[in-house]
């Protein structure tokens, strides 16, 4: 079972979004339930930090961590738009 834990940071983050891209966001890190088959999402590990990842939803990075890969437990941490200094 995945479990899906928000930052409040993240929270912050994501309630600073237009509706239309809150939803999108939120449909994206719900579909991260069936971890670890992430097949249609644009899902990639960050090189320069360990354990970190990062999920693309339109033009915003939802940045996230992945604890503990028996019981898998999924931190949102930020929520940035893309930008030249966006990592």
């Amino acid at each position: 079972m995945t479990d899906i834990q928000w930052t409040g940071r993240a929270v912050k983050d994501l309630r600073s979004l237009p509706a239309s891209d809150q939803k999108a966001v939120r449909e994206k890190v719900n579909a991260m339930q069936a971890y670890p088959d992430l097949s249609g999402l644009d899902f990639k590990k960050l090189t320069d930090r360990d354990g970190c990842y990062r999920l693309r939803v339109k033009s915003y990075r939802v940045l996230l961590e992945i604890i503990n890969n028996e019981a898998v437990v999924i931190e949102i941490q930020r929520i940035l738009r893309r930008t030249s200094t966006t990592y």
